[in-house]
């Protein structure tokens, strides 16, 4: 597989409950080079969960362990001082919606278009697309009703989801078909729960994407 238009490498990593989080985390950094790097860290797909924020806060510091690791939220000085942008995990849906609210989503965007690497992990790996689902509020609302929201958009060409292969990527195939009613053209994959990809840092027009572990489910 190969895509374009990022200026740095990509991590993508479906699951944070196999032991490729770590993997890959560890050498994300081996790459930058770099022992002691500062990790900027956007926690929107938590936003207002207390619990999610621990849980997904506490882990950081075994993730990469030795640096420095600062909240981006409501500062563009971390991540113009970052040397790897991590996302976590939570709900995509609602990562979009405060990335975009806080302007944080542009500083990503931009570090990421400078050559700065970026990493997410479930929920932070959709948001690295160019799009989501917005579902209803209403739990159970036909998916029709459903619509489009913007992520973040570093790899503009891909549409991601997460560890859904139980659910025959339901979500995705939904994803798929409100992409197709707006006349928008995106790369689907779905990485399964002991998947990961690594987009490396552009050649010419083109970039090589490595699968790790699970190779990723495409939808045609």
């Amino acid at each position: 597989m190969e895509s374009a238009d990022v200026a740095g490498p990509v991590y993508l990593v479906a699951s944070g409950q196999h032991g490729l989080l770590s993997e890959v985390a560890a050498r994300a950094v081996r790459d930058l080079g770099k022992p002691h790097p500062r990790i900027a860290v956007t926690y929107a797909p938590v936003d207002g969960d207390d619990g999610g924020l621990a849980f997904m806060s506490g882990r950081m510091g075994r993730l990469f362990p030795g640096a420095t690791i600062e909240a981006i939220e409501h500062d563009a000085a971390v991540v113009r001082r970052a040397d790897l942008i991590f996302v976590s995990g939570g709900d995509p849906t609602l990562g979009a919606k405060v990335l975009a609210r806080t302007g944080a989503g542009n500083w990503i965007r931009d570090a990421a278009a400078g050559g700065v690497p970026t990493m997410g992990v479930s929920a932070g790996t959709i948001l690295l697309g160019a799009w989501w689902v917005d579902w209803p509020d209403d739990e159970d609302a036909p998916a029709d009703v459903a619509d489009l929201v913007a992520c973040l958009g570093v790899l503009p060409d891909y549409v991601f989801d997460t560890h859904d292969e139980a659910d025959d990527w339901e979500e995705l195939r939904t994803a798929a078909s409100l992409l197709r009613a707006r006349g928008i053209e995106a790369k689907l994959l779905g990485i399964p729960s002991g998947g990961a990809l690594v987009f490396g840092p552009p050649s010419g027009v083109s970039r090589d994407v490595e699968i790790v572990g699970d190779a990723p489910f495409e939808l045609g």
